[in-house]
């Protein structure tokens, strides 16, 4: 069973609206907070879960009081157990196979888009990343055989009312070695492993 059911997120722009909001879903329903707090941009995100009933009354509280300042929003009633691991961090190796890679304006979006891929496409779910350090923005990163990787941008795609939010996409068939240890080493540039250069190169 997943620890939680139902995820939903709450994307807000303005910060005194997104605590005002995560109070009134937490006094509205028994759920639990996943995360809270600013990302880039100065925008304010909101991450709950617990039993779908509980999550979807809480949603429709946050929406009613942060209307006003909405920016984007997700109800995942049955979320899917590798979206909701990736929301807490947890990361996989992208292999050697093929990877695709999908940016776009919300976290609201990349989740929604994330949970219908990894249903639909037989594809691991490399990483979320969650607007830190990209400017608001937000990546999902796949990697499985190239049908697959395709297959998994088309459902993302399909999965949103809006296409306009997509804002870019790529498919690599066969990802270099050394490229695919630096991913799974991490996505952030500060992070990277820096590769020293052979005596004559």
């Amino acid at each position: 069973m997943k620890p939680q059911p139902a995820l939903a997120l709450i994307e807000l722009d303005s910060i005194p609206c997104g605590v005002l909001t995560a109070d009134a879903m937490l006094k509205e329903a028994p759920i639990s907070i996943l995360k809270t707090g600013t990302v880039h941009n100065g925008k304010f995100l909101i991450l709950v879960g617990g039993s779908v009933a509980s999550v979807e009354a809480a949603f429709s509280m946050g929406m009613a009081k942060g209307r006003e300042h909405l920016l984007d929003a997700v109800f995942l009633p049955d979320v899917a157990l590798e979206v909701y691991a990736a929301c807490q961090g947890e990361r996989e190796s992208c292999g050697s196979e093929a990877l695709s890679v999908i940016e776009m304006a919300t976290v609201a979006a990349i989740l929604q888009s994330a949970d219908a891929a990894v249903k639909g496409a037989d594809v691991t779910l490399v990483e979320l990343r969650l607007a830190d350090d990209l400017g608001g923005k937000s990546i999902a990163i796949y990697s499985g055989k190239v049908e697959e990787v395709e297959m998994a941008l088309n459902l993302s795609e399909r999965a949103l009312d809006n296409k306009e939010i997509i804002l870019s996409q790529s498919i690599i068939p066969r990802i270099d070695p050394d490229l695919a240890k630096q991913i799974d080493n991490s996505t952030y540039f500060s992070n990277a492993e820096l590769t020293q250069l052979a005596q004559g190169e």
